[in-house]
């Protein structure tokens, strides 16, 4: 609802550039319950370099600890101080030359009967050491629990840079940042399309608030929708292969279905209040949004086809901007409370509700990861909006990069 606001002022107000400040980077995490995995140092033989060994090393063992599931130690079991190592898991890695291409070979071992519970083996080049050891995390988190792991996945964000409004994407950790976009009007809502293959984003390039449609393979983007007003606020389901668009076309922002070339499948809300911020729920029957029917902003839900619309939050005097779990058993969104703006859960039939974020700060924007435990979001540090992420678990944080309307990758 802010942002249907804050879209309506940029008509009429030019934004000033604002000055850049440092962001003190970190992760703070909090464990209970956590599965026992020691990391044993990574060798390098056969004239591999030890230096790259050592950035594997840490780099597994980061995003396994990020990954808020296991307690990490370093060293064999036996050596690390465990005692009895049944039940307790080793993470191996060996880096080699081999006929002038470096090979890494990670293995996950069982510390009972020190037996291969599974392992994998990669190319390394010398620009690929992070994707190898994010790839690898990914696959210790699968072999052992079954879960999706999120070391792999990217995060596409909006920030502002003197003059410029740039696109950024980054590894969910922040490192490898990419400028996608880099212009002198404002930019807004980066969101991804298409399996991660495209992003859609809002810009005023042509001095309406139009939709784009950027391809990671294609250098320049596309116009998707150009209707009079407000073309903004997307959010992609993969099951129904369409979005779901907020327009302001027909004089008031409501809620559309548009298939990815643009076109305009169905209108899903008929209401005088604004209706923003649509979600799909994970199998693409029900839809989330935003909506000041009832005289504040609160959450809704309604049946893919518009039908059956009925009232979530009643916490508060002001909620918005929800997002489905992937997992279809939580929903997160924006609740002032005490003059801030937290990140709360509640379950799909609004029970259970549960904030997330306490700090007397604002945060907004968020997006899950594709585990369905991690948040991506924006929130306010010394006067400048930074990206961070939380383990709902946990309360395992990680500040990303200075930004806002993050969105996460599902691969």
């Amino acid at each position: 609802m802010r942002h249907f606001l804050a879209i309506l002022a940029l008509f009429v107000v030019a934004v000033p550039a604002s000055a850049q400040k440092e962001v003190e980077l970190g992760i703070k995490s909090t464990y209970a319950d956590l599965i026992p995995l020691s990391v044993v140092l990574f060798s390098a033989v056969d004239g591999a370099k030890v230096d790259n060994a050592r950035a594997l090393e840490q780099l597994v063992s980061s995003d396994l600890e990020f990954s808020g599931i296991f307690k990490i130690t370093r060293g064999r079991i036996s050596q690390a101080g465990n005692g009895d190592p049944n039940g307790l898991v080793e993470v191996r890695g060996v880096l080699k030359q081999n006929r002038g291409q470096t090979h890494f070979e990670g293995l996950v071992v069982d510390g009972s009967n020190n037996l291969t519970i599974g392992g994998k083996r990669y190319v390394v080049k010398p620009n690929q050491i992070r994707q190898v050891a994010h790839h690898f995390a990914d696959e210790v988190v699968r072999m052992l629990t079954g879960e999706v792991g999120i070391a792999s996945t990217k995060v596409v964000y909006r920030r502002k840079t003197g003059d410029k409004w740039e696109l950024v994407m980054s590894d969910y950790d922040g490192y490898n940042p990419q400028v996608l976009l880099r212009q002198t009007v404002p930019v807004l809502f980066p969101r991804w399309i298409d399996h991660s293959k495209a992003m859609v984003y809002t810009s005023f390039r042509h001095r309406n608030a139009d939709l784009f449609v950027r391809y990671l393979n294609d250098p320049e983007s596309k116009r998707l929708l150009s209707h009079k007003g407000l073309n903004y606020s997307v959010d992609w389901s993969g099951r129904r292969k369409e979005m779901l668009v907020t327009l302001s076309k027909d004089g008031n922002a409501e809620i559309y279905i548009v298939n990815k070339s643009g076109k305009i499948k169905r209108r899903l809300t008929h209401n005088r209040a604004i209706d923003c911020s649509p979600c799909w729920s994970p199998n693409g029957r029900e839809v989330l949004f935003t909506s000041d029917r009832s005289g504040s902003p609160q959450i809704y839900v309604m049946q893919a086809d518009g039908s059956n619309v009925r009232r979530l939050t009643y916490y508060g005097n002001y909620n918005e901007s929800p997002a489905w779990s992937p997992r279809g058993d939580r929903i997160v969104f924006v609740s002032r409370i005490d003059g801030f703006f937290q990140l709360c859960t509640i379950r799909p039939d609004g029970s259970g509700f549960r904030p997330i974020t306490r700090e007397a700060v604002d945060h907004e924007d968020p997006r899950w990861a594709p585990n369905g435990r991690h948040i991506v979001y924006s929130e306010k540090r010394g006067g400048e909006k930074v990206i961070s992420i939380i383990d709902i678990n946990t309360g395992g944080k990680r500040i990303l990069s200075q930004g806002d309307t993050p969105d996460w990758s599902i691969h």
